[in-house]
């Protein structure tokens, strides 16, 4: 397996997955965190009870918090489904197990729920059989008032909750890793690239052809036919269309759903050069043709493209082009 497969913070796009998370937890009324391998967060805690807060903030209580987070990844990983269990305050949680090709990546964990037939709570296993004198620690009219304020819920709807997470997880990051198969070329176009085809994202090399030279341009049409676009295809239409505007390397890459320095490594290797040169370059491309047929000056030119200010055009003009887009202008005419 690849090393950058065992990192799930590469594999997906953690800005975008927050939000996910945070969507869920609110549809569902349970609290949500995603954790490594290791049990290091690498999102922040979705709805958060004020009890399981007021827990963590004691450092004995919380010690033995991480304890259940970890048995719980670790058994939902064994068990590969999810795993509701009863931590050590009584309350239910349960873990979604990460996985790819059978290595455990990391888990969803969630609930900090009370279920509300108690009877049901017999089934579940209490995840740990650490004893604590919760009272030493917890005023006991307070810790009753917050454990009273946890969201109650059937049994089933918990199952029902982890189920659907279950599923949006492997969705997610089967989605990540078949994206980043295909862009190393660890499968074939045929097992994993149809499925895209048939969503219609083949790219329109002439529309996105910018090069100079016919040699250029063919090299050019052949990145764009790979299957790397279809990881691309979402930026690149976006670059093509918004070429003017303030394009930022973190919205592209949170547009195809990647993280930024895979999405800046993938497009330097598909395109062959880096991102702001590509889009230098499109506008460069509308530069000459404006400087060849059009008397407007070269100060609106540069502002009309996006660049900050005519200085930075002229310099930027003059990398690719050789001359300045005055001489260019006049050589033209």
């Amino acid at each position: 397996m690849k090393k950058n497969l065992l990192d799930l913070d590469y594999i997906i796009n953690a800005d975008n997955y927050r939000n996910i998370q945070d969507s869920i937890a609110d549809a569902t009324d349970m609290a949500i965190i995603t954790v490594d391998y290791k049990g290091k967060p690498i999102t922040h805690h979705s709805k958060c009870t004020n009890l399981c807060k007021f827990v963590r903030s004691h450092p004995k209580l919380s010690h033995i918090c991480e304890k259940c987070d970890s048995r719980g990844g670790l058994e939902a990983a064994r068990l590969n489904q999810p795993y509701i269990y009863l931590c050590h305050m009584g309350i239910v949680d349960f873990a979604i197990p990460i996985a790819v090709d059978g290595q455990y990546l990391g888990a969803v964990m969630g609930g900090q729920v009370r279920v509300e037939d108690a009877s049901e709570m017999e089934s579940l296993e209490k995840i740990t059989s650490q004893k604590t004198d919760i009272l030493e620690y917890i005023n006991k009219n307070e810790l009753k008032e917050l454990y009273q304020s946890l969201p109650v819920m059937k049994l089933q709807k918990v199952r029902a909750n982890a189920a659907m997470i279950y599923n949006i997880c492997n969705y997610i990051v089967g989605e990540a890793v078949l994206k980043i198969n295909l862009s190393d070329g660890a499968i074939s176009k045929e097992t994993g690239y149809n499925n895209y085809q048939n969503k219609k994202t083949s790219v329109n090399t002439e529309k996105l052809s910018i090069n100079t030279t016919k040699k250029d341009e063919h090299t050019h049409g052949e990145l764009l036919n790979s299957r790397e676009n279809i990881i691309l295809k979402p930026a690149l239409d976006y670059i093509e269309k918004y070429y003017t505007r303030n394009i930022s390397l973190n919205n592209m890459a949170s547009l195809c759903n990647i993280s930024t320095s895979y999405f800046s490594k993938l497009f330097r290797r598909t395109i062959g050069d880096n991102f702001s040169n590509y889009i230098n370059r499109i506008r460069i491309k509308k530069a000459r043709e404006l400087l060849e047929t059009t008397d407007i000056p070269i100060t609106n030119i540069a502002l009309d493209l996006g660049f900050e200010d005519s200085g930075y055009f002229i310099k930027v003009f003059k990398k690719f082009e050789g001359v300045t887009p005055s001489k260019f202008r006049n050589d033209a005419l």
